[in-house]
């Protein structure tokens, strides 16, 4: 039998852990949150009360298993009932100095904290798969877990090694004080957080931001007793409660064409608007040149998500979470399907991550639905897809129109081509997440971008010339899009996407060819929201495009559209000519919005520029409910 290890000794684990909990929630702080001293006490009181709270369920969980193993004034304990305690204190102070090691690698390159969409990707089918992360980043990511797991077994055996009960050594301040002090450390860090939301001051309210879990603490009512100027806080975000969904808003009326013209989707993971270039994309540009493209187009989101919902529903991406609710398809498939269309749908990432198998494509027959998501390289992945549409048309039957999809993967981080497509150098062999130096290496890591590109390029020119090949143009509509774009420290401190809503993470190419329309470029804004709208009235849809979409028909003579509309998990931005404004819906506590002017570049005076376009504001706040109201 073996000694258990004290009450003492315990205490001394968690306060050393502790230490290391609180350097390593220092290391999400910026030097801004030090800029003046009632910053810098705030951060402080901050990160030491944020510690305690993230360290809580191992302290509860780690304290209960002690007293029960030691109950009774039992001292001795069998090996299990050693292996057991050091398994709870060592894997859960291990997995939540994972857990913030995860949060804070994902802050640093996307800029939010683990949340639902992180989640959601977790635990959905293929989620992780869609990361793209190469080889070396896995290796290096799990290196770092066992590591950290490694120094709380290291401080566990270090606190543990003297089994004699004799009471907190000097360097071990008594359990009460320490929780005194960390009470009155989180009094104070949220009496500043109020005080700061609600006088509107900044520096603390950003701050905030870099903690995961942070909860926000406001008291306006008091405040405004205290005679504290409050200001106006009614538009700091909006509220969007689904109440059942009326779509479409009406029964659609068809009138289905004499000769139904095919249709081939082809979207490309984060493919930003100046991809659309005559060296990058040569086959995409000699196709733009003949077709409809559009030179200032917005995906409806920063995520594939967002984006592909948007482009197939022509609606804002907030709709995702009820259409989801209800397993609803967009109205553009079911028109689709009723006119017997025969469907081949690819993807070298997945259906079910996102959950399009629940929602774009819900109603689709799964033998219809072919994945490559695993194992050879994305390059390589979308060019088998690629040999298997080609297959596909070739041996379709030929008395039925056809709708072919395909979402190519190259493009996306970590970025894959095979040798012949390089055309940018130096490009970084071997692109690492967690090892990468963003700043210094964002040239190289672009050129990897270029090159991706550059190879999904050569597959859309493969398809559009078997397209002319077979005598197929002349009854085939041709779609080329990307989900959303791609930053590389462009204008943010950010690379990659889901982050902001600048033109960088949103805009993409854009190219519609449409048998019998002539050759054109709108340099206004478009949105992947005007999708559906252009392709249901070529489908014979009689029903003018609002009552099935926010968005407008393209081949229009009248077509003009004032502003875009983008989407994540929790915003929803305005797009317009001059400003970009992101507001947060259904957030909780105080929030802060993102204005940036027509060049991407932060607003000095935020209450103009929402002046300026509050009628825009009324029209979303408006259609986000627009189809979710009950009728009647």
């Amino acid at each position: 039998m073996s000694q258990l290890p004290s009450r003492h000794s315990i205490n001394r684990f968690f306060f050393l852990t502790g230490l290391w909990v609180v350097l390593h929630v220092s290391a999400f702080t910026s030097a801004k949150a030090y800029s003046t001293p009632a910053v810098a006490l705030w951060t402080v009181a901050t990160t030491a009360s944020y510690a305690f709270i993230y360290l809580l369920p191992a302290l509860i969980a780690g304290y209960l298993v002690h007293w029960l193993l030691s109950r009774g004034g039992a001292t001795r304990a069998g090996r299990i009932s050693l292996a057991v305690l050091a398994g709870v204190l060592i894997g859960l102070t291990g997995a939540i100095q994972v857990l913030l090691f995860a949060d804070r690698v994902i802050y640093g390159m996307y800029g939010f904290h683990i949340n639902g969409f992180v989640l959601d990707l977790v635990f959905s089918p293929g989620g992780i798969a869609s990361l793209g992360a190469s080889g070396s980043t896995e290796l290096t990511a799990t290196l770092v877990a066992l590591a950290l797991l490694a120094l709380q077994a290291a401080t566990y055996y270090w606190t543990t090694r003297r089994t004699s009960d004799r009471g907190p050594i000097s360097w071990a301040p008594r359990a009460r004080w320490v929780l005194l002090a960390i009470l009155g450390l989180t009094i104070s860090e949220r009496l500043a957080y109020g005080y700061s939301a609600a006088a509107h001051y900044q520096p603390i309210l950003r701050a905030s931001e870099s903690y995961p879990l942070y909860l926000p603490t406001t008291y306006s009512r008091l405040a405004k007793r205290l005679g504290i100027d409050t200001g106006a806080v009614a538009d700091d975000g909006v509220r969007v409660k689904h109440s059942g969904l009326n779509y479409p808003l009406v029964p659609l009326r068809v009138e289905a064409p004499a000769r139904p013209l095919n249709i081939v989707w082809l979207i490309a993971e984060s493919l930003r608007f100046d991809l659309l270039d005559r060296q990058i994309m040569p086959q995409l540009w000699k196709l733009s040149e003949q077709s409809l493209r559009l030179e200032q187009h917005y995906s409806g989101g920063n995520t594939t998500q967002m984006g592909i919902f948007s482009m197939f529903y022509g609606l804002y991406g907030n709709y995702w979470f009820p259409m989801i609710d209800a397993r609803r398809s967009p109205v553009l498939i079911d028109v689709l399907q009723q006119q017997n269309y025969q469907f081949s749908l690819h993807t070298s990432q997945g259906f079910t991550y996102p959950a399009f198998n629940k929602t774009v494509f819900a109603q689709i027959n799964p033998a219809d639905m072919h994945v490559i998501a695993e194992g050879a390289p994305a390059w390589q992945r979308d060019q088998q897809n690629v040999d298997d549409i080609l297959k596909f048309i070739d041996g379709r039957d030929r008395s039925r129109p056809f709708m072919t999809y395909m979402f190519f993967e190259a493009t996306h981080a970590n970025y894959t081509f095979p040798p012949e497509s390089v055309i940018a150098r130096p490009y970084l062999e071997d692109f690492n997440y967690l090892s990468a130096d963003f700043e210094k290496q964002m040239v190289p890591i672009k050129n990897r971008y270029l090159n991706a590109a550059h190879f999904v390029d050569q597959q859309i020119g493969r398809v559009v010339d078997h397209l002319r090949q077979q005598h197929l143009l002349d009854n085939t509509i041709v779609i080329v899009v990307g989900d959303h774009g791609e930053e590389f420290m462009d204008r943010s401190s950010r690379w990659g996407h889901a982050a902001e809503f600048n033109r960088y993470q949103t805009s993409t190419p854009a190219v519609l060819w449409v048998p019998g329309e002539k050759a054109r470029v709108i340099r206004g804004i478009t949105s992947h929201l005007d999708l559906p709208a252009t392709l249901m009235p070529l489908l014979g849809v009689q029903n003018p495009p609002a009552d099935y979409s926010l968005g407008y028909d393209l081949l229009a003579p009248d077509f003009h559209r004032d502003y875009a509309v983008a989407a994540d998990w929790h915003r929803v931005a305005y797009i317009g000519e001059k400003f970009k404004i992101a507001f947060p819906v259904n957030a909780a506590g105080a929030v802060r919005q993102e204005v940036l002017d027509a060049d991407d570049r932060p607003v000095s005076d935020t209450d103009q520029a929402k002046n300026e376009i509050r009628p825009a504001m009324i029209e979303m706040m408006n259609n986000l409910n627009r189809f979710s109201r009950p009728k009647g």
